[in-house]
């Protein structure tokens, strides 16, 4: 079921596992899913309240209202050139009495921001009604980088309502604009509230841990969805798909330095009289490093660099004076000959 000799794309990766959240019971893979985002997102206080009627949607069809059908478009597209667009399809759609999550789910480190600002306001058009602000829409991107993605990389204005966009705007900026254009009046609080973040290395590690629990009891039904959850997690260590390994301070296997200046610093020495006074340099064929406060100090550092300055590395000594300290006596070097001994 879950083999693909052809190679494992997002939407296969999305239907693998938002489809066994689908037909599982809550406890398997919902629950444990809530409590992850939960985990990374500790301020958004994600409990739904009844779990069991959610609702889980792969790939619904939202049809735009007709006034925005124009303007979704990438904002660097002329207002001449843009074409109307009827439709948006998010990949996943669960939704609670309170909440609704809109997954963007990439097999890949990119990020498309006009995707998540296209959802976001379309779910609050669609899930929330004039009477109903409690509740919550939740932009949720599931992608393989490591760290939650912040930059939105783009840069462009709009020449309609002269708003500009820079490459080092957050996603939640770029949403807060996007909608501007819209003629939305979304604070950005919202917008960075409802934004949230998780990489497919966090799922690999939530199959490993949920399929260990049902794994260890021995009824017919957490066997059976062992055997489902297996074909899960082959499928997330095929991909590679497990965290790095973090420091944790309450992790006890981790030592913990509270003084960080007993830590040694890593210099390179800038004088070889300050750490060897009676050696010659000159006869040290190599660099010392020493893990002292010895050293360079790069406080008043200029962006101009001396080249005599940086230390060379040499499997000899510098032996063009070598000769006048000292000779070589030829009977004590061995020869090979070609012919014999």
């Amino acid at each position: 079921m879950f083999e693909y000799p052809w190679g494992t794309s997002e939407d296969d990766l999305t239907r693998s596992f938002f489809g066994l959240m689908k037909y599982l019971p809550t406890n398997c893979l919902l629950i444990p899913f809530l409590s992850l985002i939960q985990s990374l997102c500790p301020d958004r206080n994600i409990t739904p309240q009844n779990t069991e009627e959610a609702e889980i949607k792969l790939w619904p069809v939202y049809e735009i209202p007709t006034e925005w059908r124009e303007q979704f478009n990438l904002p660097n597209i002329p207002v001449e050139r843009r074409r109307s667009k009827y439709y948006i399809v998010p990949d996943v759609v669960i939704r609670f009495d309170d909440y609704t999550f809109i997954v963007e789910a990439e097999k890949s480190h990119s990020v498309e921001p006009e995707q998540l600002f296209q959802q976001y306001v379309m779910g609050r058009r669609s899930f929330i009604t004039k009477g109903e602000r409690n509740h919550k829409v939740f932009n949720l991107l599931l992608n393989t980088e490591q760290m939650r993605p912040y930059s939105c990389h783009i840069s462009t204005t709009d020449k309609q309502t002269g708003i500009s966009i820079s490459p080092s705007d957050s996603i939640s900026q770029y949403i807060w604009k996007r909608a501007k254009m819209l003629g939305e009046d979304i604070s950005i609080q919202e917008i960075g509230y409802s934004y949230l973040w998780i990489s497919w290395h966090h799922i690999g590690k939530l199959a490993e841990e949920v399929l260990g629990i049902c794994g260890g009891k021995q009824d017919e039904f957490s066997q059976t969805i062992s055997r489902f959850l297996s074909g899960f997690k082959a499928m997330m260590d095929r991909e590679g798909f497990y965290p790095v390994r973090i420091f944790r301070p309450d992790d006890t296997n981790e030592v913990s330095v509270k003084d960080p200046t007993c830590i040694p610093e890593l210099r390179i020495l800038s004088k070889w009289q300050d750490f060897l006074p009676s050696i010659n340099p000159e006869f040290i064929p190599f660099p010392v490093l020493w893990g002292s406060s010895l050293g360079c100090d790069l406080t008043d550092f200029e962006e101009k660099i001396d080249s005599s300055s940086i230390p060379v590395f040499r499997l000899l000594p510098d032996l063009s004076n070598w000769s006048i300290k000292y000779h070589i006596q030829p009977e004590s070097i061995r020869v090979i000959n070609k012919g014999g001994n």
